[in-house]
């Protein structure tokens, strides 16, 4: 994703905030036509915002203990012209969210589960069902975009690169897995050379990382855990 972040005033913030209502019914708007379509429930599933710079949205299935919600960023869902996109984009961040949740919640025909991950062959065939632009990442425009699901929906055994993607694949889910392993608790007490020391008051585990809040004697601060693993943070032993 390369898109310009809006600097989050407390004006801006609360105008984005403000928007909340109208885009949680745009969005059940759209989740009640596709489950109408595919006998799904989407539209029921809680719908959250909040102000990620990283993450545009996510689906988080309702297993292991963690509640079931989609999730935006108001920054890009919200405030469409601080960040260039697209009404057309911004249905199709909808819409790719909705796949995730279709990729938990329907049978996948075995034709089209032969590459697994989370953007793997599975979700790119729900992509298809709902016109969603079977890209892992965000891409300016992609929503306008005529998509080639064929091409996407290929069976690997016709593609010669596949096996090279699957290396590449499996070592960015293996370093993904590794940056989301939560290694701090809260309460959890590091120290800094410039900030001193802080202790830990919040834990976030995200799709391939961990934040985490300090709060050093100056203020407070987020702080990406693979980050503070490779500086000069230290958890005492």
């Amino acid at each position: 994703m390369h898109t310009d972040q809006p600097h989050l005033t407390p004006e801006l913030r609360r105008r984005l905030e403000h928007e909340i209502p109208t885009l949680t019914l745009e969005i059940r708007a759209l989740y009640q036509k596709l489950d109408q379509k595919l006998n799904l429930r989407g539209a029921l599933v809680p719908i959250t915002f909040g102000f990620e710079t990283e993450t545009l949205g996510s689906y988080t299935p309702g297993v292991g203990g963690r509640e079931e919600e989609f999730h935006f960023s108001l920054l890009f869902a919200g405030y469409m012209d601080a960040v260039k996109i697209s009404k057309e984009d911004r249905t199709d961040l909808f819409l790719h969210e909705y796949a995730h949740y279709m990729q938990y919640n329907m049978e996948i025909p075995k034709e089209h589960d032969w590459k697994p991950g989370k953007h793997g062959s599975a979700w790119k065939y729900c992509c298809s069902l709902i016109g969603a632009a079977p890209s892992e990442y965000y891409r300016f425009n992609k929503g306008r975009e005529k998509h080639n699901y064929e091409k996407a929906l290929r069976n690997p055994w016709s593609d010669p690169n596949a096996a090279l993607r699957d290396i590449r694949r499996r070592e960015r889910e293996y370093q993904n897995s590794r940056n989301s392993t939560v290694r701090f608790s809260v309460g959890d007490t590091v120290t800094h050379p410039d900030f001193g020391t802080g202790t830990v008051t919040d834990v976030t585990r995200l799709e391939s990382s961990v934040r985490l809040t300090i709060a050093f004697a100056d203020r407070t601060r987020k702080i990406d855990q693979k980050w503070l693993l490779r500086s000069a943070y230290k958890k005492p032993e």
